[in-house]
């Protein structure tokens, strides 16, 4: 995946209103890539719903002790999910669920419609997810 153009990068801070989304900071943000960026290899352009704004501290936990929590929350996604605008984004600061589009919009869902979306696109893996998550107290 290339990186992202300052277009789509200014988009994405604008549509998260610039501050995280996973924990509200507002300093130093970052361009948080949702889908794995593949070491360089891949020639993916990198559309709006791509990415997510992140601060320093979130986003390298994604990929480690917030892992869970990101797939769960859509921060990230499988390297294999191929339309990351299927997969809700769980925003903190808001305390809500959207579906992000590839042109930069965002529309609130319901929990119902979160949970129909994530068993089309996960199965039974988000189902564990959040029961990881409730497991060890950090469930949203």
């Amino acid at each position: 995946m290339v990186a992202p153009t300052a277009a789509v990068r200014l988009e994405v801070y604008d549509r998260d209103q610039w501050c995280c989304v996973s924990c509200g900071a507002r300093d130093q943000l970052q361009f948080q890539h949702r889908r794995r960026t593949g070491m360089g290899g891949s020639r993916i352009e990198v559309a709006v719903a791509d990415g997510l704004a992140s601060c320093p501290t979130c986003n390298p936990a994604y990929e480690h002790e917030m892992q869970t929590a990101a797939l769960f929350h859509g921060w990230k996604v499988r390297s294999w999910v191929k339309q990351p605008e299927l997969v809700p984004v769980f925003y903190v600061p808001e305390m809500s669920w959207w579906r992000l589009t590839v042109t930069g919009e965002r529309y609130e869902l319901s929990p119902a419609r979160v949970g129909a979306f994530m068993a089309e696109v996960y199965g039974e893996e988000w189902e564990a997810w959040g029961d990881r998550l409730r497991e060890l107290g950090v469930f949203r």
